[in-house]
C-alpha cells in the first residue's frame, strides 16, 4: 500500500490536471445551461477509466521496482547490467539507464585494475619473501659456526626478521578468500609440535618452561593457517613472558589453549586486541608491537571457521582459546 500511495504522489500533477479538466468540463456545462445529469455520466466514465489506467501504471511501476530490488551489485553484475535492467518506458528513464551503464562499466574497469594491482602486489610479496629467505639462511649458517652470546642474540633477531617476512606474506594472502584452503582432517598433535620446534630456540633463550603433554585429537582445518595461529600465539607468549612458563593443552571440548605467566593484558585492552593495528598498553610499553599478529590470528580463525578468544589479568598472564570443535563447511 505504501508503494501505491507513493506512485499516486508521483502522478500528482496528472491527477491534478484530471481534476482541473473535470472542473472546467462541469463549469462549461453549467454556463450553457445543460442539465448536470448529462455531465455526471461522462465524468464518472472518465474517473473509472482514469482509475483503471492508474492501476495499470502502478502494476507496471511495481514490477519495475521488484525487478530492481532483485539486482544485487556483486562481483559479476557490473559486466551485464544492461541485461538485468527493466525496459525503459520514457526518454528520461532511458537516459538514466545509459548513465548507469556508463558508471557500471567504469566501476568494472576500475575493479579489474584493482584486482590486477593486487595480484601484482601479492606476486611481489611472494617473490620478496622467497628471495629474502636465501640471505637469512646464509646468515643462520654463519652464526651457527661459532656459539657465542653475541651470535645467539643475532640468531634470535634473525629469527624475528624471518617471522616478520612470513607475516607479510600471510597478511596479503588472507585477502584471497578460501582459494588456498586445503580442508581435511589433521593430527592436532603434529601441528602443535611443529610450531613448538620452530620456537624451541626462543624458549631456551628466554629460559621459559614449555608445558605440553600431547593430544590425540584430529581436527578439520587447514594445516598452514592453523599453524599460523599457533605460531603467533607462541610468539606473543615468548615476547611478553619474562619468566615462568607457557602451557599448551587441548581440553575435552576440542579447545586449544595457550596460557602464559606473562605480563597479561589490561581489561580495557581486551575487547580490542584483535583489531588491526591496535597495540594497547603492552604495545606502547614494548615499542616493538605492530598490532598485526593477533589481527592475523583472528582473520585466519574466521577464515577457518574457528573461534578465538582471550582471558587475561594484568600482571598474571594470558590465556588464548582456539575453538576447534566445529567447522561451517563439510568435507567432500
Amino acid at each position: 500500500m505504501k508503494r501505491f500511495f507513493r506512485y499516486v504522489y508521483d502522478c500528482r500533477y496528472i491527477c491534478l490536471l484530471f481534476i482541473i479538466c473535470g472542473a472546467v468540463f462541469t463549469t462549461v456545462f453549467a454556463l450553457y445551461g445543460i442539465q448536470m445529469d448529462a455531465a455526471w455520466y461522462p465524468l464518472l466514465l472518465s474517473v473509472v477509466c482514469g482509475c483503471v489506467f492508474l492501476l495499470i501504471g502502478f502494476l507496471r511501476n511495481n514490477g519495475k521496482q521488484e525487478g530492481l530490488s532483485r539486482i544485487s551489485f556483486d562481483e559479476g553484475v557490473f559486466s551485464d547490467i544492461e541485461d538485468v535492467l527493466p525496459r525503459a518506458d520514457s526518454k528520461i528513464e532511458e537516459e538514466y539507464q545509459k548513465l548507469l551503464v556508463q558508471i557500471s562499466r567504469a566501476v568494472s574497469k576500475e575493479r579489474e585494475k584493482r584486482d590486477a594491482d593486487r595480484r601484482d602486489m601479492e606476486d611481489y610479496y611472494a617473490v620478496w619473501v622467497h628471495q629474502i629467505k636465501a640471505p637469512i639462511a646464509v646468515m643462520k649458517v654463519m652464526l651457527q659456526q661459532e656459539d657465542t652470546p653475541q651470535n645467539r642474540e643475532l640468531a634470535a633477531e634473525l629469527f624475528r626478521v624471518e617471522q616478520y617476512a612470513d607475516m607479510a606474506l600471510s597478511y596479503i594472502r588472507l585477502g584471497e578468500g578460501a582459494s588456498d584452503l586445503v580442508i581435511q582432517e589433521y593430527s592436532l598433535d603434529e601441528i602443535i609440535r611443529k610450531a613448538i620446534r620452530k620456537y624451541a630456540g626462543q624458549f631456551i633463550r628466554r629460559k621459559l618452561r614449555l608445558v605440553y603433554e600431547g593430544t590425540s585429537e584430529w581436527v578439520l582445518t587447514d594445516e598452514k593457517w592453523l599453524s599460523l595461529i599457533i605460531e603467533q600465539l607462541l610468539s606473543n607468549a615468548v615476547k611478553y613472558t619474562s619468566e615462568g612458563s607457557v602451557e599448551i593443552r587441548v581440553n575435552d571440548r576440542k579447545q586449544l589453549i595457550v596460557e602464559d605467566t606473562g605480563i597479561g593484558i589490561s581489561a580495557e585492552d581486551l575487547p580490542r586486541i584483535f583489531e588491526k593495528g591496535y597495540t594497547g598498553y603492552n604495545g606502547r610499553t614494548d615499542k616493538k608491537s605492530t598490532g598485526i599478529g593477533l589481527y592475523l590470528c583472528k582473520k585466519a580463525a574466521d577464515k577457518l571457521g574457528h573461534g578465538i578468544s582471550v582471558e587475561s589479568e594484568l600482571g598474571k598472564g594470558s590465556r588464548f582459546i582456539v575453538d576447534l570443535a566445529s567447522y561451517p563447511f563439510h568435507a567432500e
